[in-house]
């Protein structure tokens, strides 16, 4: 009979799994410290594993210790098991945010009353800039920033999690495909239109995304939605209004555009359905991040200069 893989992790590492939290992803227990931890089981020459290690183990290291920053889920170590016959025989083993995630923020708070204060949607924002400024700085780009990549501590700390999809931007030239992010409906418009600039502005473009994910009551619905990119495209254009040159000089020269874009005004009213809770301060900061040119688009420590956060 084939021994199971929660039983060699016991008997090689000392490891208990004691519940699922989602496919691939387990609550445990190290034994000789009682220590809980995450356990997160991937193919051991998955592309996605190989980068996360890169990124978390190599360039955003301190070579100090584990914890990278305050605000990013530590790796803590990388198990193996020694068994050809388990498919998933490599386990990184992660500091444990007790499951709870903004898209699930309401398991937080024990109610079933989902919307944030304005304090505590400031408090998280803050956080995950904060994270964000320690990847940008290393030439990072996270690429998978949505709610449920956003882990919450009990003691309301947050922890970006999952760099899997994260881009190290070694050199300057490196280029980026839609296919490379793991949330559609965050892609900036930039990169519908064909423009494959790996910068910081296509982070910043999914902050402003779940900033307004974060001001809804429920936090499933997307800003922005479509099932391909021109149906997303114009999901944007139809709110934001379709950018002209003075608002983005180089929007006639991106790679798919087309003379015949229908040509949507700006509608604030949407917007301001979704962010009535933060206030005046809360809905420019919001727009600061949704700018159509990616140049002029906030930076992550731009942004925590914003008045928004000046409380």
């Amino acid at each position: 009979m084939a021994v199971s893989w929660t039983t060699m992790l016991r008997k090689h590492h000392g490891i208990l799994i004691n519940s699922e939290i989602c496919k691939s992803i387990f609550k445990a227990i190290h034994q000789s410290s009682q220590q809980i931890i995450c356990v997160k089981s991937l193919p051991i020459l998955s592309s996605s594993s190989l980068n996360e290690v890169y990124i978390l183990r190599t360039v955003l290291s301190n070579h100090n210790n584990h914890n990278i920053h305050p605000n990013i889920l530590s790796l803590l170590s990388i198990k193996y098991l020694p068994s050809l016959s388990i498919k998933n025989s490599t386990y990184f083993i992660f500091d444990y945010a007790d499951n709870r995630d903004l898209a699930s923020h309401g398991l937080l708070y024990g109610g079933t009353e989902k919307q944030l204060t304005n304090e505590q949607i400031r408090t998280y924002l803050y956080q995950l800039l904060s994270a964000i400024i320690y990847c940008h700085d290393r030439l990072v780009y996270h690429c998978a920033l949505e709610l449920k990549h956003l882990l919450i501590t009990r003691t309301g700390q947050l922890k970006l999690s999952n760099f899997e999809y994260a881009k190290h931007a070694v050199w300057r030239a490196m280029t980026i495909d839609i296919r490379d992010l793991s949330c559609f409906s965050q892609c900036p418009p930039e990169l519908l239109l064909g423009d494959r600039t790996l910068r910081d502005s296509l982070d910043m473009w999914s902050v402003g995304c779940v900033f307004a994910q974060l001001c809804s009551s429920t936090q499933i619905e997307s800003l922005f939605r479509g099932d391909h990119q021109i149906e997303l495209l114009f999901c944007i254009f139809s709110m934001m209004g379709t950018p002209t040159d003075d608002i983005w000089p180089l929007f006639r020269k991106q790679p798919y555009f087309n003379v015949d874009f229908p040509r949507w005004p700006r509608r604030n009213d949407q917007l301001y359905d979704l962010t009535k809770v933060i206030g005046a301060e809360g809905l420019d900061f919001l727009k600061c991040l949704l700018i159509y040119d990616p140049k002029q688009r906030l930076t992550a420590r731009t942004a925590l200069q914003h008045q928004y956060f000046n409380r």
